[in-house]
């Protein structure tokens, strides 16, 4: 049976490790908003992240907001929505055991590397409802931007009040709902295969993960 939990950051890794596939996650406390370009700058540039950015022990968001600074204050021009995850698959990983964040919050599922990365630093991938922005966005505010060079696509540092719901969506044992689900339609195929008496279709849509173009 699912629980709900409610934490504040700094989450620690024995929090986490009691968190299950499919509970419910509410936050209190600091947030960070990352993005591909920041992400390309820290990890395929080697550039260090600016003094004051430490992800130790704190949930990361794949952000999708616009902002602005009015009177010295940040304010969002859209709602604290998520962007999809998976294509920041292949960051996702090291940013796991280089930072050990606790928690990544996206919508879309991550796959088989940030499972393993999950399971041996101690992290979660938290799902967040979708079309829901406005919602998320009450219960957020940007304190500090770093690397504002990059626009929209800067590092927040955001404070956060019950933000949530969030669905587990990745475990710290080694389960993934996407991967899950990935299974179930690849083995429901085969058996709709089977019943018509076919083999596999040559141009069957099969899932594989291509190396990404650094384009951002």
């Amino acid at each position: 049976m699912s629980k709900v939990w409610n934490l504040e950051t700094p989450i620690s890794e024995e929090q986490i490790r009691e968190l299950k596939l499919g509970d419910t996650v509410y936050i209190s406390g600091k947030l960070w908003g990352i993005r591909d370009r920041n992400l390309g700058r820290e990890i395929d540039d080697g550039v260090a992240l600016p003094e004051g950015v430490d992800y130790e022990g704190y949930p990361v968001l794949h952000e999708a907001s616009g902002y602005k600074q009015e009177g010295g204050e940040w304010f969002f021009t859209s709602g604290m929505g998520t962007t999809t995850s998976t294509r920041m698959e292949r960051w996702m990983p090291i940013l796991i055991e280089r930072h050990r964040c606790r928690a990544v919050i996206g919508k879309g599922g991550l796959l088989e590397g940030t499972t393993e990365a999950c399971k041996k630093y101690g992290c979660v991938y938290l799902s967040v409802v979708g079309g829901a922005a406005a919602y998320y966005d009450a219960r957020a505010k940007i304190i500090n931007v770093f690397w504002p060079d990059l626009d929209s696509q800067a590092i927040l540092e955001c404070e956060i009040k019950d933000y949530g719901p969030m669905f587990v969506g990745i475990d710290a044992h080694g389960n993934n709902h996407y991967l899950n689900l990935r299974k179930k339609a690849i083995d429901k195929r085969q058996k709709i295969y089977e019943m018509l008496q076919i083999k596999e279709l040559p141009w069957a849509p099969q899932w594989v993960e291509r190396p990404r173009e650094k384009n951002y």
